[in-house]
């Protein structure tokens, strides 16, 4: 009887705590909510890949750095443009001396992201580091990294991606989930007072 009734005394306690606490995920302050650190190798240039997160409401951060291999353009007779999209809008574009010559020249930048390029002589590619603040909406998004401009063949230039890390306030799951959870909670202290009944 101790057991049955300590067991439903758990549940109400876990029930509360649960209504209580979940309007908390929307004040906290922002924390890694999507990380991806393996770096993806050389790409073609043109090509582009996404990568897939959900995100509470309020500010957060993005960063990113891309990998320049061989002779990956900056602005000259063969500039390769790197675009940066979360969801539809365009958070930074710009071209950049990543082994293949040419001027440094950012062509968006409305969000204010800080960026430093490195290139480490012709030929020998470079590193492209990117810091973007941001204003989430709550749900899903798409984060899409592209870079455009002449084919050149991967034994000429290529790109590709590394350590990619998303902060922001973490999503706050559906009334839905909430329901189904207070359901099951239910279940169990229903089936604990059953059985509190049958043992009495």
């Amino acid at each position: 009887m101790t057991k049955n009734f300590s067991l439903a005394r758990f549940i109400t306690a876990a029930t509360v705590a649960v209504v209580t606490l979940a309007p908390l995920h929307s004040v906290n302050a922002a924390s890694v909510i999507f990380q991806d650190l393996t770096p993806t190798g050389i790409l073609p240039s043109p090509s582009s890949i996404t990568r897939n997160f959900a995100s509470g409401s309020g500010s957060g951060n993005i960063s990113f750095e891309i990998q320049g291999y061989l002779s990956l353009d900056g602005s000259n007779c063969c500039t390769d443009t790197f675009s940066f999209y979360n969801d539809s809008n365009l958070l930074f574009q710009g071209t950049f001396n990543l082994g293949g010559g040419g001027t440094d020249i950012v062509f968006a930048n409305p969000n204010g992201a800080t960026f430093s390029a490195t290139n480490f002589g012709f030929f020998n590619g470079g590193v492209l580091n990117v810091s973007i603040p941001v204003n989430f909406t709550a749900g899903n998004h798409v984060l899409t990294f592209d870079y455009s401009g002449s084919p050149q063949g991967l034994g000429d230039e290529g790109w590709g991606l590394n350590n990619i890390t998303v902060e922001g306030i973490a999503a706050v799951p559906e009334p839905e989930t909430y329901a189904m959870l207070l359901a099951g909670l239910g279940l169990l202290g229903f089936t604990a007072s059953r059985r509190k009944v049958a043992t009495a």
